[in-house]
């Protein structure tokens, strides 16, 4: 290695100069294209559940739609007739389509800053948690080239919205910001049900930091009490954030379900929720309509079992443009020339099997902060759909693990940056790695068509 080369790495400065020309690369990688599909193509220009969202988005923003397409008159304009999931999200679709008009930079543009911004954060949860900026740069870079974070992070759904709250709240808790914590937390699940995954990550990562404590030494109980206080503080902002600031949504942009308003029918639970009774119905709507969401035969086309997530089963076609070479009647190949899929990039979940077994045995041997951490979010975000799916027969999709992936790109990270890990043998798997995330990337021509 050249000797400027070498002092310009060891500077100290060299992890955030190169995160930057990552989130470019990145940022440059998610715009490319980003008006295709659009109103010329099948399907009025929009991408697998942008049907909802960006429709649910033009009522909320009053704009025009054509009869036949989903939601039209499903609501007044200004309200929301995707009563399934909060208005945030939406609202933030809504406003790109007030600002910069009813088309797809419009609808998708603020899915790429959250998508970036994830990736800034995910850098600065991994420093916050103790790890070095080679770290937090490796899991961001590892973000960076998923197909899975790249394809939802410049596609108008709820997912990649929540990611930069779940991130953020992580990091402001372990820098002992609870109430901080708790309301980004909050602000996120106001946007998808989802987000609370960080408040569980971040309970269970508390368990465990007892657990550590404890087992040297049970110590007093008013050790015990301020060791809960943290958590107990994180868990009241997160709750009343949530509920207040839904309780506003509702009243901004009342909640439609088939053309019928959320609020017509008060649960049990929300007669005497006085001024939360608004979002304390809407609450119970969400919750019940998730829970009917059922495969007992077990997963039909794009559904897998969550256990399935893990070996990349039932990717999921979000939008697809072919092209047929004919010789004279014969085809002779059909090509993708456009292939937004959800899928992970195989050689990254390959490693991170490794990966996390490894993380398991440092969480038990070492008790470090990082290993915690990477167990306590992996169960949080993933497990619950397991026991869902045993339990009560939800249908579950590949895209779920979204709010999974994090906890990855920091333990496959960490594993390739052991010195036993030969230098050589990361450039092959780095090589291997930017090969799958070429061969993955939506656009197969420039043109795009």
């Amino acid at each position: 290695m050249p000797s400027w080369l070498d002092r310009l790495l060891r500077h100290r400065s060299a992890p955030l100069v190169l995160l930057i020309a990552v989130c470019a690369v990145s940022f440059g990688a998610r715009v490319f294209h980003i008006d295709i599909p659009n109103e010329t193509h099948a399907g009025n220009g929009l991408i697998f559940d942008e049907r909802y969202y960006v429709n649910a988005a033009r009522v909320m923003a009053g704009a025009p739609m054509a009869q036949g397409e989903t939601y039209a008159n499903a609501a007044p304009p200004g309200d929301d007739p995707n009563a399934e999931h909060p208005q945030l999200g939406k609202m933030i679709i809504a406003l790109g389509i007030r600002v910069f008009g009813d088309n797809p930079v419009a609808w998708r543009f603020s899915a790429v800053i959250a998508g970036t911004a994830a990736l800034l954060l995910l850098y600065w949860l991994v420093r916050v948690a103790g790890g070095s900026g080679w770290l937090a740069l490796g899991a961001a870079a590892l973000a960076a080239v998923d197909n899975l974070w790249m394809v939802s992070g410049r596609i108008a759904v709820l997912d990649v919205y929540c990611l930069p709250f779940m991130l953020a709240g992580a990091a402001f808790y372990l820098r002992r910001q609870p109430i901080v914590a708790g309301i980004l937390i909050g602000v996120g699940a106001c946007i998808k049900e989802f987000a609370l995954y960080a408040l569980l990550a971040l309970l269970l990562l508390e368990l465990f930091r007892w657990i550590r404590a404890v087992l040297p030494s049970a110590g007093g109980w008013s050790l015990q009490l301020r060791r809960a206080a943290r958590p107990a503080l994180l868990t009241l902002m997160t709750v009343a954030t949530f509920v207040s600031l839904l309780a506003v949504l509702d009243w901004l942009s009342t909640p439609y379900h088939d053309g019928h308003r959320v609020d017509e029918h008060q649960s049990a639970l929300c007669d005497h929720a006085l001024v939360w009774s608004g979002a304390c119905n809407h609450i119970s709507f969400m919750n019940g309509y998730a829970a009917a969401l059922r495969s007992p035969h077990g997963p039909q086309g794009i559904a897998s079992y969550p256990w399935q997530f893990w070996g990349n089963v039932e990717p999921i076609d979000y939008y697809t443009v072919t092209t047929t070479v004919r010789s004279g009647s014969t085809v002779q190949s059909v090509e993708h020339v456009v292939a937004f899929r959800a899928t992970i990039n195989p050689v990254l979940l390959v490693t991170a099997w490794l990966a996390i077994l490894l993380g398991l045995w440092w969480a038990v041997r070492r008790r470090d902060e990082m290993s915690l951490l990477v167990v306590a979010w992996i169960l949080a975000t993933w497990l619950p759909a397991e026991l869902f799916s045993l339990v009560d027969q939800r249908t579950t999709y590949l895209y779920y693990m979204v709010f999974t992936m994090p906890a990855l790109y920091i333990a496959v990270a960490r594993m390739l940056g052991m010195r036993v890990v030969p230098r050589w043998l990361v450039g092959v798997w780095v090589g291997l790695l930017l090969s799958a995330a070429a061969f993955l990337y939506p656009f197969r021509t420039f043109t795009g068509t």
